[in-house]
């Protein structure tokens, strides 16, 4: 896990100066692609998507785009209308070692659905600590004091289990598939008009697909998760297609902490 030492101070110090640089008011612009909302068959949303591609000139991408891996940021702006506040992360990817049932009891009570295919490797994010209702008020009165528009304040990051990602070998084909306790996203694609998105279901819940000439992406939620709240799961690859990408989706099998080595799936 990544400490927060010299380096990351250094890193929030100079948001902080662009921050300061925002003049008022400080807006958000609407310039979504796509907020999607991924439901059950109750209609209740599981999880959420927001799809959108950078802009250079608007102050919460410009923080987004400077968050390094194991780093994350509370931004509040105060401006025309009601103040806003949000916790942006940018989660580290730390190698695991200890194979996949060690990584199972970790992620217990969790029960986890993984696809049938060769384990290659497995890589963990650990989460950030949330700002008190306190330290929210306190980046408020900062921002009236100051004059700053934009207030940003670092996050302490701790050792909680907040998602997984396991690389697989299916045939000739690799990809990376992920299982994350957070289930709201936002995912930045470079090239709007390149970029198609589709809304399928996997087992009766909404699913997103996101796809380029190149990369694609299928996104969902699954509830009977072992915890009161449901698990978003990601399936990414190359050079493949939808029904590839939903083949794998849909014949997942359900692992729970067991001591003999399920690596073999």
């Amino acid at each position: 896990m990544l400490n927060n030492g010299p380096l990351q101070e250094d890193w929030l110090l100079s948001l902080k100066r662009k921050a300061a640089a925002v003049h008022p008011p400080a807006t958000l612009k609407n310039k979504v692609m796509e907020h999607v909302q991924m439901r059950n068959t109750k209609g209740e949303v599981l999880a959420t998507v927001q799809i959108d591609s950078f802009q250079d000139d608007e102050i919460m991408d410009t923080i987004i785009q400077d968050l390094k891996p194991g780093m994350g940021v509370a931004v509040y702006i105060a401006g025309q209308g009601e103040p806003f506040f949000s916790q942006q992360t940018n989660y580290a990817a730390v190698q695991w070692e200890d194979g996949l049932p060690s990584l199972l009891q970790l992620a217990s009570p969790m029960r986890l659905m993984l696809p049938h295919a060769e384990l290659q490797n497995i890589q963990v994010f650990y989460g950030f600590d949330n700002l008190t209702d306190e330290e929210i008020a306190e980046m408020a009165a900062e921002s009236e004091q100051t004059g700053n528009k934009v207030v940003v304040r670092n996050l302490v990051q701790n050792q909680t289990l907040v998602g997984l990602s396991l690389f697989y070998s299916d045939q000739e084909t690799e990809f990376e598939y992920r299982i994350f306790r957070t289930t709201k996203s936002r995912i930045h694609v470079p090239d709007i008009e390149q970029h198609v998105i589709e809304h399928l279901t996997i087992r009766g819940n909404e699913a997103v697909y996101l796809a380029d000439h190149h990369r694609q992406h299928l996104i969902w939620a699954e509830e009977d998760t072992g915890i009161p709240t449901p698990l978003q799961y990601e399936i990414i690859c190359d050079n493949q297609n939808k029904r590839w990408l939903l083949g794998i989706a849909h014949n997942l099998h359900l692992l729970k902490p067991t001591p003999y080595s399920l690596l073999d799936g």
